[in-house]
């Protein structure tokens, strides 16, 4: 019996440890497919995680800005909720992929939050690659502008950016 519960505290703990990120919230981009490390030089698919964290108001717009390094390779999936822009840059690849809602029905609204898919190839050589998120939530009332939050900043800041590791294969 003891062993059991021991192992079921363990279980808890490591479920607890990866879903404590999770928990944090803010716009977040996670590998999908295949599970398990990013390796250099290897196409997957991607998701950026973006929670509503306000009471009182819904997220009807939301921007990715793709690093440099993998802009040639993106690749992003339709939605039929969401209306899609996608910018072009200097290398004619995607730098920037703005989701727009539909409806007000197919807004994020408090306590949900919505999954966008993309794919890209990994740059060849292990880094870190950053992308920073604007978050748009509508106005709470008449005569209350909509809000912005960018999440761009630092480790650590109120408003971090989501970096991931591409290791080496």
């Amino acid at each position: 019996m003891k062993k059991k519960i021991a192992l079921s505290l363990v279980s808890a703990a490591a479920v607890a440890a990866i879903a404590a990120p999770l928990a944090v919230g803010h716009a977040s981009v996670s590998l999908l497919q295949p599970q398990g490390s990013a390796l250099a030089g290897k196409s997957g698919t991607w998701i950026l995680r973006v929670p509503n964290e306000r009471d009182s108001r819904s997220t009807f717009k939301v921007t990715l800005n793709v690093p440099t390094a993998i802009q040639s390779s993106v690749s992003v999936r339709q939605s039929s909720q969401w209306a899609m822009t996608v910018v072009k840059g200097a290398t004619a690849g995607i730098s920037q992929v703005t989701w727009k809602a539909k409806t007000a029905d197919d807004q994020i609204h408090p306590g949900q939050y919505g999954v966008f898919e993309f794919r890209f190839t990994n740059p060849a050589t292990a880094q870190s690659l950053c992308f920073s998120v604007d978050q748009v939530y509508n106005g709470s009332a008449k005569g209350v502008a909509s809000e912005i939050v960018s999440w761009s900043g630092a480790p650590g800041t109120a408003t971090p950016a989501s970096c991931v590791a591409i290791v080496a294969s």
